[in-house]
């Protein structure tokens, strides 16, 4: 549908209008609106933090799933790149009148033209994207995946989220295999918004350089995203390969523990590279590992609510649906469960069988509703208690191996 369908149809159908996502996309819909005659009722969001704040651009913020108890059928216009996750609340609900707000942005420049990122621009340019993946269903089109390279970081926290504190030794990626499993991956999907560099610390990777280089060459990658903690510099020999224009260095902010932050900005800053600070106040308590013995509703409803469900890891040649059941699964801290990732190596990709394994592969990131290693996790929803970032362990920490046998 075009813009002026979606418009048109919202107004013809004069139900009560809300928009999902209390954020950047969502105020933009919200004008968007008010200039094409449409009242919004109200914002809602799957963030019950983001709805307790109780207003958003002056209109009134709904917790998601309770939306029932103030409507009975309303249109819903959707801001979030994860939109499936909310057609889904929605259906469960009984709300069939949803649209993807990313119709309606096609029209907006997205060009980055500083070094510093524009991310209001960004997030317009993500919401596009993924909704278009979305209304697209015979395409493979992820919204990421992280490319682990490095287990090695130059920083050793005690609750990383990725599992970093665990390992004893650790060790970079096979650099051979890492190339095969993105060629793998590559012909496999249709379309990827991001593939995520990291470890670990990224820069940590003498391979890095060559990484990114295999992936901004990629047509089916839009960005290439490499995340560090601020404490490394690269080397002045590797800087040109972050000038590439779908190229993003993400910097995380943890105050005087980041101690090369200014000196990577005013890097990025000279070299135009295209960069984002992400100032980091607050982790979630979820980079423990050890069986909670719940029960299979309770992984379900545990991976319903999971910020991280959708972050989808490749790892020697395995895909997970996120980065915490792909280090667990290297560390042999949970069992070596063979649903909980697709193997794209178990067998050569060829024209006879691609076809059965993308749609394995689809099945997979779209209809997965738990993995057995989510009994190991300590829960990751959209809002939670929160922990000091980066707060070091002066060791690795211990954890329960299991045998690295594959159980059905």
């Amino acid at each position: 549908m075009l813009k002026e369908d979606v418009l048109n149809e919202i107004k013809t159908k004069n139900l009560p209008v809300i928009i999902a996502g209390a954020g950047i996309v969502g105020k933009i819909l919200l004008d968007i609106c008010k200039e094409a005659g449409i009242k919004v009722d109200c914002f809602c969001d799957s963030n019950i933090e983001v709805a307790r704040t109780g207003k958003f651009c002056g209109l009134e913020i709904i917790y998601t799933p309770e939306l029932k108890r103030f409507y009975e059928n309303a249109a819903v216009l959707i801001s979030v790149v994860s939109i499936k996750d909310v057609v889904d609340i929605l259906k469960d609900l009984g709300f069939s009148n949803w649209y993807a707000g990313g119709m309606l942005l096609g029209d907006y420049d997205t060009f980055q033209g500083g070094a510093a990122i524009d991310y209001a621009k960004l997030s317009i340019e993500n919401c596009v994207l993924c909704h278009n993946g979305y209304l697209n269903p015979d395409r493979l089109f992820l919204r990421s995946i992280d490319v682990m390279i490095t287990e090695r970081c130059s920083l050793r926290c005690k609750n990383c989220s990725n599992l970093m504190q665990y390992y004893e030794k650790p060790q970079n990626l096979d650099f051979g295999v890492l190339l095969k499993s993105i060629d793998v991956f590559c012909q496999i999907v249709d379309e990827v918004m991001e593939f995520r560099v990291l470890g670990g610390d990224v820069f940590m990777s003498r391979d890095w350089p060559a990484v990114v280089k295999r992936l901004t060459d990629e047509p089916k990658a839009k960005r290439v995203v490499l995340y560090t903690n601020g404490t490394l510099v690269p080397l002045e020999k590797d800087i040109a390969i972050l000038k590439h224009p779908k190229v993003v260095v993400v910097v995380s902010d943890y105050g005087a523990i980041s101690r090369n932050l200014v000196r990577l900005k005013q890097l990025f800053e000279r070299e135009k590279i295209a960069y984002h600070i992400l100032e980091v106040t607050g982790w979630q308590d979820c980079g423990t590992v050890r069986p909670h013995h719940r029960s299979e509703e309770e992984n379900k409803r545990m991976f319903k609510t999971c910020c991280a469900k959708n972050i989808a890891t490749l790892s020697d040649g395995k895909v997970f649906r996120c980065p915490y059941a792909a280090n667990a699964n290297r560390l042999a801290a949970a069992p070596n469960y063979k649903g909980d990732y697709v193997d794209l190596f178990a067998e050569p990709i060829n024209a006879t069988n691609i076809v059965r394994i993308k749609n394995e592969l689809k099945d997979y990131i779209l209809n997965k509703d738990y993995l057995k290693t989510c009994d190991f996790c300590n829960a990751r929803p959209l809002s939670k208690a929160e922990l000091k970032p980066a707060e070091q362990t002066d060791k690795p920490v211990s954890y329960h191996k299991f045998s690295k046998e594959l159980i059905e």
